[in-house]
């Protein structure tokens, strides 16, 4: 049987360790393997795509051009709909602009902005333990997911996205976007690989059915 292929994008922003072990651990035993994407060839046989987020917007932008991978990226999600899924800056670049130091296009798969949290007196970032309140299901986030807690680090949040791409809020100051989907492209705020047992059950859903 042929091995389904998981490409994990290094984009050179950020240390991918944590969420490579924890593929690797999912995908164990199972006929599927995992490939490091740091090349434009790299994206040869991809059947999924995960790209995890640290760092700023506007550097995994310029690093994705850098290395000559956004256009092929693109092409995966939006012409043969390659599932993709979209870690904390991961997920924020599917935004159509970024605000992070300075205005900076994104991939615009889901239409909405990135901006920062304003309001006076608010812990920034927004670090640690949180709740996510489930608004649509798909196959990756069903009804289990409602209500449970992730680990979530960042200062910025997806505004303006149309109420049908958002699959779940999260309330801190107020109700952000903290997942997104469209199609076959899912965007997580929090980071799943750190989020212990409901962490891990929402990236094997999107390995074994998306």
């Amino acid at each position: 049987m042929k091995k389904k292929v998981i490409g994990l994008i290094d984009s050179g922003s950020g240390n991918i360790g944590s969420i490579k072990k924890s593929i690797s651990n999912i995908i164990e035993n199972k006929p599927y393997q995992l490939q490091i994407i740091k090349t434009k060839k790299d994206f040869n046989n991809i059947d999924k795509i995960i790209l995890p987020g640290q760092g700023a917007f506007a550097t995994l932008m310029e690093n994705l051009h850098k290395k000559n991978l956004y256009t092929q990226l693109l092409k995966l999600i939006k012409e043969l709909s390659i599932p993709y899924l979209g870690i904390c800056v991961g997920m924020q670049i599917l935004a159509t602009y970024g605000y992070e130091n300075k205005k900076i296009k994104g991939l615009d798969i889901i239409k909405g902005e990135i901006i920062k949290f304003k309001k006076k007196n608010l812990i920034i970032p927004h670090m640690g333990w949180n709740t996510i309140k489930l608004k649509n299901k798909n196959i990756v986030f069903d009804q289990t997911t409602d209500l449970k807690d992730f680990y979530f680090v960042h200062s910025y949040y997806f505004k303006g996205v149309n109420s049908k791409n958002v699959t779940a809020t999260t309330k801190y100051s107020n109700n952000f976007p903290s997942v997104v989907n469209i199609g076959n492209v899912y965007g997580v705020q929090f980071h799943p690989e750190k989020s212990h047992k409901e962490g891990s059950k929402i990236i094997k859903n999107f390995i074994f059915k998306s």
